[in-house]
C-alpha cells in the first residue's frame, strides 16, 4: 500500500509552484498525493513568512496540523518554506510534532525526507544561503486549473528592500536559462495549459545574471511562439526595470495579456530611498505613461504599503492624491510589519497600528470609487474571457476572466446565459458592473 502524502501550500504563486513540483517528486518516488488531510500518513505545509499576517496563518496551520498527528501519532509532519527557512530552531524546539523542517533552498531533497522521518528520524534541512532552483527536468503535479499555469522564471531577489525578508530566505537573484523556461512552457502547453503565468519576485530583472542584460522581451518572444498557449500574463515588474524593448513587446505580441503588475510601494520620494527602492516618484509615472501611450488598453495593478516608519498625514495624502491622479486600473494596500533582520524596524517615526489601518481604509476608499468607475464603463463593451468553471455561490453561474484579470488576485466576470467548460474562451458582452467584478452574457465563441 502507498504511502499517502497530503500538502497545504500557502502564500504566494511562488510557492506555489515549489509546492507542486514537491508533490511531483513525491509522486515520482511511489507515495500516493490525497486532498483530505484525514487520509494522509504525511502531512506537509509549505509555509509563507513575508509579513506578520503570513506567519500567524503559517503556526496556525502547523498547529491544526499537529492536532491532527495527536490523533494518529504515526503520521509525520514536515513543515517547508519560507518559515522554515527562517524559524527552523524555534519550530523544531516549540512544536515537538514537527518531524522534519525543510528550508527554500532545500526541497529538491523532499523524498529523502520523507523517508527519513518515516524511519524515525527527526530532520533539520536548512541551508544558510539558498541557491537551488528548479529546471524542466523536475515533475510537477499542477494544483491549477489544467488551463492555467505558473512558470517560475527565477528564484531570489537582491533588491534588499529594507522591509523586506525575501533575500534572506529565498537567497539572491539568479535566473533560470531562456531553453529551460520554453521547454517547460511547452511541457505546460501540451498538458492543457492556455494561459501561461511567468513569476519571480522580480520579472523585469530576469536574465541579467545569465546575459549580462535585462532579457525578459526575449523571454516572452521564445514562449508566445509556443502552440496552443493563448495569454501569456507577466507579474511582479519593478518600475524602475521596464524597457523600452519590453514596452514594445508587450505592445506587438497578441499573446502576452496586456496586463502589469508593477508594485510601487510608495510615491514620497523620501520614503522609497528609506524603502531602498530604486527609482522615485517621477520615473514611476513616465513608465506608466510609456505603458498607456504604447498600449492604451492596458490593464495597470499595483500594491503600496501604508504606515512606513516616516509616513506623515502628508506624505499619505500624497500617496491619496497619487491614486486619484493617475487612476489604476488595481490596487493592493497592505499596512507595513515590521520584521526581525530588515533595516526597516531601526528607522524613527514609527506610526500607531490604528492610524495604519485607518490609511490603508482610507487608501481602499478612494481605490474603490475608481475601479467602480472603471468597471462602469466596460458595460456594453465585448471581450474575450477565459471560462474558469461554475461559481461556488451558484451552479447556475459560471465565471471567466479576461486578460484584464489574473487569478486569486483580481475580480471576476459572472455569466448567466450559457455554461462552456473550463478552458474555453469566449467572447463575453459586459451587461453590469460592481466595484471589483463584472458580469456578461457569452456573444460567441473564440
Amino acid at each position: 500500500m502507498k504511502i499517502r502524502v497530503a500538502l497545504v501550500s500557502l502564500g504566494c504563486a511562488k510557492n506555489l509552484v515549489d509546492s507542486e513540483v514537491m508533490i511531483g517528486l513525491l509522486s515520482k518516488a511511489g507515495f500516493e498525493p490525497v486532498v483530505n488531510l484525514n487520509k494522509a500518513d504525511v502531512l506537509l505545509v509549505n509555509t509563507c513568512a513575508f509579513i506578520d499576517e503570513a506567519q500567524e496563518e503559517a503556526v496556525d496551520t502547523i498547529l491544526s496540523l499537529a492536532e491532527l498527528k495527536k490523533k494518529n501519532p504515526c503520521r509525520k509532519l514536515v513543515v517547508t518554506g519560507c518559515l522554515a527557512q527562517r524559524f527552523a530552531e524555534d519550530l523544531l524546539d516549540e512544536i515537538p510534532e514537527i518531524d522534519a523542517v525543510v528550508g527554500t533552498g532545500d526541497f529538491a531533497e523532499i523524498v529523502k525526507v520523507v523517508e527519513d522521518t518515516l524511519d524515525g528520524k527527526r530532520v533539520k534541512l536548512v541551508s544558510k544561503q539558498p541557491c537551488f532552483i528548479y529546471d524542466e527536468t523536475f515533475p510537477r503535479r499542477i494544483s491549477t486549473p489544467r488551463h492555467t499555469a505558473y512558470v517560475k522564471i527565477a528564484e531570489g531577489c537582491s533588491n534588499k528592500c529594507s522591509y523586506c525578508v525575501i533575500p534572506e530566505v529565498r537567497g539572491e537573484f539568479r535566473s533560470r536559462p531562456i531553453h529551460s523556461i520554453v521547454e517547460e512552457a511547452r511541457n505546460l502547453a501540451s498538458d492543457g495549459a492556455r494561459e501561461l503565468i511567468l513569476i519571480a519576485q522580480d520579472t523585469t530583472r530576469y536574465g541579467q545574471d545569465l546575459y549580462g542584460t535585462y532579457a525578459l522581451d526575449k523571454l516572452l518572444k521564445e514562449v508566445c511562439r509556443i502552440d496552443g498557449v493563448e495569454w501569456v500574463r507577466v507579474l511582479y515588474m519593478y518600475p524602475s526595470r521596464v524597457t523600452d524593448e519590453l514596452i514594445e513587446v508587450m505592445a506587438s505580441q497578441p499573446k502576452v495579456c496586456k496586463y502589469v503588475d508593477l508594485p510601487l510601494q510608495h510615491v514620497d520620494d523620501e520614503l522609497l530611498k528609506l524603502m531602498n527602492r530604486h527609482g522615485g516618484h517621477e520615473e514611476a509615472r513616465q513608465t506608466i505613461d510609456k505603458l498607456r501611450q504604447a498600449i492604451p488598453n492596458i490593464t495597470i495593478r499595483s500594491t503600496f504599503i501604508v504606515g512606513f516608519p516616516g509616513e506623515t498625514e502628508a506624505k499619505f495624502q500624497s500617496l491619496l492624491d497619487f491614486l486619484e491622479e493617475v487612476r489604476l486600473d488595481r490596487v493592493g494596500i497592505f499596512t507595513y510589519s515590521p520584521q526581525s533582520g530588515t533595516l526597516a524596524p531601526r528607522f524613527s517615526g514609527r506610526v500607531r497600528q490604528s492610524i495604519k489601518e485607518k490609511r490603508k481604509q482610507e487608501a481602499m476608499a478612494v481605490q474603490r470609487l475608481i475601479s467602480r468607475e472603471k468597471n462602469d464603463s466596460k458595460i456594453g463593451r465585448t471581450m474575450k474571457v477565459l471560462i474558469e468553471g461554475r461559481a461556488e455561490e451558484s451552479e447556475l453561474v459560471t465565471i471567466g476572466r479576461s486578460e484584464a484579470e489574473a487569478p486569486e488576485i483580481d475580480g471576476l466576470i459572472y455569466i448567466g446565459n450559457l455554461h462552456p467548460e473550463p478552458g474555453e474562451f469566449k467572447f463575453v458582452k459586459i451587461t453590469d458592473a460592481g466595484d471589483y467584478d463584472l458580469v456578461g452574457e457569452i456573444v460567441s465563441s473564440h
